[in-house]
């Protein structure tokens, strides 16, 4: 292992420590103390608002990666540690219980919901880029559809010149039925998700198949048309994790903001109805 990933794993290590301590100190203070201060959600509604901004902010340390505050790997490790520690005290600020008001259960709901996104995101964005690389090449997201409708092109090329300029119907037929929607949109998104083999080895098995009535010069161009296939699993593969990347992004970046939004209206109304602050 190098130093570098040592290092990493230390701090791993360092920071998840530190997260259970916060936590089972937040845990052990809300049962010794929540009964003798009624008016404890003040406190940790005030504490839980301020990690909502220094969450938010990540995004921000990102769009300005000139500012020297830190390298974005460290922000993003404070990151995941201290929305960690944000879920441990939106449950002890509505006291462990679904609240009640249509606001605070709008709140809640969106705090739920870029909570899970988060710890959703937090695997996906360690595991993809990796088996992204893994693959062994990685098209860009916005350069997919022109790729795909290459392949397309060339295998409806192949198939329309056949052999020796006239179309064959073997082949016409087998493209027509197995291959034609496969080349037209992306295919087996879930099962790309799953890293699962099974669509691959299903025109294989498909193209074993055909082959065996081909001729020879139908089998070469069955070679080509397996080729383009591989290539377009292998698109379809890049779409499934980069598309996926991105909607959690669009989902999780955009509540967060909406968090904080409803956050401030909640505070608003607390202190409006709730008479002199604590």
């Amino acid at each position: 292992m190098a130093k570098k990933e040592i290092e990493l794993v230390r701090r791993r290590l360092a920071g998840t420590l530190l997260t259970t301590l916060a936590v089972a100190g937040l845990v052990v203070a809300y049962v010794k103390f929540a009964p003798l201060y009624p008016r404890h959600p003040f406190l940790s509604g005030w504490i839980l608002f301020g990690v909502m901004l220094f969450l938010t902010f990540f995004n921000l340390r990102k769009k300005v990666p000139f500012l020297r505050m830190g390298g974005v790997s460290t922000w993003l490790q404070l990151h995941v540690y201290a929305g960690i520690l944000s879920g441990f005290l939106f449950l002890i600020h509505i006291g462990f219980s679904w609240p009640h008001g249509l606001l605070n259960q709008i709140i809640a709901g969106c705090f739920a919901i870029v909570f899970v996104t988060g710890v959703i995101g937090l695997w996906i964005s360690r595991a993809f880029p990796k088996r992204l690389t893994d693959a062994g090449f990685e098209t860009p997201f916005e350069r997919i559809p022109h790729a795909r409708n290459r392949l397309r092109e060339e295998a409806e090329a192949l198939v329309l010149a056949g052999v020796d300029g006239q179309t064959s119907p073997v082949i016409a037929d087998f493209y027509t039925g197995k291959l034609g929607l496969f080349f037209t949109r992306p295919a087996n998104f879930g099962a790309h998700l799953r890293s699962s083999r099974a669509p691959q080895a299903a025109h294989r098995s498909q193209f074993d198949e055909i082959g065996r009535y081909a001729k020879k010069a139908e089998g070469e161009l069955l070679d080509k048309l397996r080729d383009l296939a591989e290539r377009k699993h292998l698109l379809d593969y890049q779409y499934s994790l980069q598309f996926t990347l991105r909607v959690w992004l669009f989902t999780h970046i955009p509540l967060s903001y909406s968090l904080l939004i409803l956050s401030v209206a909640h505070v608003i109304v607390v202190y409006s109805f709730s008479g002199s602050a604590p």
